[in-house]
């Protein structure tokens, strides 16, 4: 038994929870890719590149932050991916007026995307046997296509009530209290049972 630790499931489904909070307002910019592209008179691959240097940062920061997480706590790697998230959402939504700002945006974003989605992955591989890891891993995946479902469904919605804006700085609400106080935990030493 362990005192002051979270259960394998109640981590996994804590770390489920956690990713599809934190990357609602990834899926924003494709949803609301139509309004932005004529708001902005964008070409079309201009707003393909806007699109894609999202996957581009995540794809080279990866090997970069899961490697940091055998030197630092992924815990803190973890925490570190979603502040850089919540700041590429709320720049996004704050100051982009073009491609520029909003390329720089989503580069930002993507490299918070690599620092939550791939240490989330480690911090279950480090924590949880192997008999539970693989539903952990799918339900982590899951996490990802619920979070898209979410964006696509209120991204407009929101849009259409407080503006494109609003919509980009609301996909911070509240997610980061919740996941910086569960995370920031310090595990305890185990005793017997």
């Amino acid at each position: 038994m362990t005192v002051g630790r979270l259960s394998p499931r109640h981590l996994v489904a804590l770390v489920c929870a956690a990713q599809v909070l934190v990357q609602i307002g990834a899926f924003f910019w494709p949803a609301l890719l139509p309004g932005l592209s004529a708001r902005w008179d964008l070409t079309n691959s201009e707003a393909g590149w806007i699109t894609a240097i999202f996957y581009a940062a995540y794809m080279l920061s990866v090997p970069v932050l899961v490697t940091l997480t055998d030197r630092i706590d992924t815990k803190l790697v973890y925490l570190a991916g979603v502040a850089l998230t919540v700041a590429g959402h709320v720049l996004f939504g704050l100051f982009a007026d073009g491609f520029w700002s909003a390329l720089a945006c989503r580069a930002l974003a993507g490299i918070g995307w690599a620092g939550t989605y791939m240490t989330g992955l480690k911090l279950l591989a480090d924590e949880v046997d192997a008999k539970l890891m693989s539903r952990a891993t799918a339900g982590h995946a899951a996490s990802i296509g619920i979070s898209g479902a979410l964006s696509f469904g209120c991204a407009g919605l929101i849009s259409d009530v407080a503006g494109w804006r609003a919509a980009f700085v609301a996909a911070l609400s509240g997610k980061q209290v919740a996941v910086i106080k569960d995370f920031r935990q310090q595990p305890q030493e185990k005793v017997a049972a």
